[in-house]
């Protein structure tokens, strides 16, 4: 796979959206994998890395018409009108009870409004392919971090920023979005804002209380770093000679930009360049991350070899101690966990040479072919409305994406466990961005260049190839990718 990456990744674009931050069941895959649709971070649809390719020179006169009738370009104030109105409305599979309470406020709200709420079936990315090729995409629609590049270049997505600026009572609600979440929603290649993103969604530990003190090790604190975690994860691990029926310390997400990249910047490095000219995973500190966290596996056995299949979520069932992932997990530990065993959440430990973790998130977007973009933009904007961030928040299932409601009530008084509420506050002063690459690369959630990171770092954690070598294989087709692109 790897000789051939970078012929493959030239002479079409890159494969669009697989994935989207959680699943479909409402379950997260530790912020966020691909999950090659919605049907996913559940029941799944399967992988879709190339179903979708970014048009290039022989789509361009269909994209440049849908640009031109792009909703935000004019300037003009949004019409203050009590007419009637009607839009159209897609939820995410896994947020379907969540999004219709929002929009049933928001028409009880506005009277004059109609919202048509439409939950789809199968895979999203072929559906909304389908509705844009029939002009029948709606006005609002889901949309996550993964998808923010590919809707952008596909047309899918309309620039917001053009929609707020014409609307200045958006500006005091944009500002008061944590900058970290709002940017997932923006492409440096592409300028403008193509999401609004529900919540604060960043990796935060997840550990098993029980089996920490059953095993007499002393709880996870904030002043952590990699080696204490290290040290109370091989205390923690019982091996049996099957890794199956194997406990161990803790288990990550291996091939998730948001693991693998945090260990890399953590120990000084990065997989590109600050200019984005060169691919940089090859460089002392990146090789020295992921040596580190492979050797989690490879060396230190205290997390289980990829692949290995305990019948079910790992942590659920009690087989790992510490696990990473963001706020909506609660909702299925709170489930399927019960009193089993005791839980809570810590920050991700300290790096040697900086605390990073990951994180991602999934929103809204308005689309380019909406009727009423004036009228879109205020339903997309109150998705990240007090009001509507208290709903989400209310069910375990989101920290409010606004600073303002840090200290809500609504999300801070909810029933332990978790009882360390703050940690999913202060890991937002931790959270790193993705890396940016051209179109044509990929991204690290889909398309050539997340099968290549995915092949390298599973060859990597399972020991088939010593991280320098690989990592210089993948850097070189990278570049070779860069330079074309």
């Amino acid at each position: 796979m790897q000789g051939t990456w970078d012929q493959r990744a030239h002479g079409r674009a890159a494969g669009v959206v697989a994935g989207a931050s959680r699943d479909t069941d409402g379950q997260p895959r530790s912020a966020y994998v691909a999950d090659g649709a919605d049907g996913a971070h559940g029941g799944r649809e399967g992988r879709a890395t190339r179903r979708w390719v970014l048009r290039t020179a022989t789509t361009g006169m269909a994209a440049g018409l849908l640009a031109a009738c792009a909703p935000g370009g004019s300037g003009e104030s949004p019409a203050k009108t009590q007419q009637p109105v009607s839009m159209r409305f897609i939820p995410a599979a896994f947020h379907v009870e969540e999004d219709r309470a929002v929009i049933n406020q928001y028409m009880a709200e506005n009277p004059n409004v109609t919202v048509s709420f439409e939950p789809y079936s199968g895979n999203y990315n072929d559906k909304v392919t389908a509705m844009q090729a029939g002009s029948d995409l709606p006005d609002v629609i889901y949309t996550s971090d993964s998808r923010v590049k590919p809707f952008a270049a596909n047309k899918v997505s309309a620039d917001m920023d053009k929609l707020a600026a014409k609307d200045k009572a958006s500006q005091a609600l944009l500002k008061d979005v944590y900058p970290s979440m709002l940017d997932l929603g923006r492409v440096k290649s592409i300028p403008g804002l193509y999401m609004l993103p529900w919540a604060l969604d960043v990796l935060v530990m997840y550990y098993n209380k029980s089996m920490f003190r059953t095993a007499g090790v002393d709880l996870p604190k904030p002043t952590w770093t990699v080696n204490d975690m290290i040290e109370a994860a091989r205390r923690l691990t019982k091996e049996t000679g099957d890794p199956a029926s194997s406990q161990y310390g803790l288990n990550l997400n291996w091939t998730a930009w948001s693991e693998y990249v945090p260990w890399m910047r953590g120990y000084g490095g990065d997989m590109v360049s600050e200019d984005g000219k060169k691919a940089a995973l090859d460089t002392g500190g990146a090789v020295e991350g992921i040596e580190a966290m492979a050797s989690l596996v490879t060396r230190h056995r205290v997390a289980p070899p990829p692949g290995t299949d305990f019948g079910g979520d790992a942590f659920q069932l009690g087989k790992v101690g510490m696990m990473f992932s963001i706020r909506n997990s609660t909702v299925a530990i709170r489930k399927n966990v019960g009193t089993n065993f005791d839980w809570d959440v810590e920050l991700r430990p300290a790096f040697p040479k900086k605390r990073v973790t990951g994180m991602g998130t999934a929103g809204v977007t308005v689309t380019t072919q909406t009727k009423n973009p004036d009228a879109a933009w205020q339903l997309a904007k109150y998705t990240i409305s007090p009001p509507a961030q208290k709903l989400y928040a209310s069910a375990y299932a989101a920290v409010p994406v606004l600073q303002s409601m840090r200290n809500d009530t609504t999300w801070r008084n909810l029933p332990a466990p978790p009882a360390n509420v703050e940690t999913f506050v202060k890991a937002a002063d931790n959270g790193t961005l993705p890396p940016d690459f051209p179109v044509a690369c990929g991204t690290v959630y889909v398309g050539d260049l997340n099968v290549l990171m995915t092949s390298t770092i599973t060859n990597i954690v399972t020991g088939k190839s010593a991280p320098g070598p690989a990592l210089r294989e993948a850097a070189t087709q990278i570049n070779a990718c860069i330079a074309k692109g």
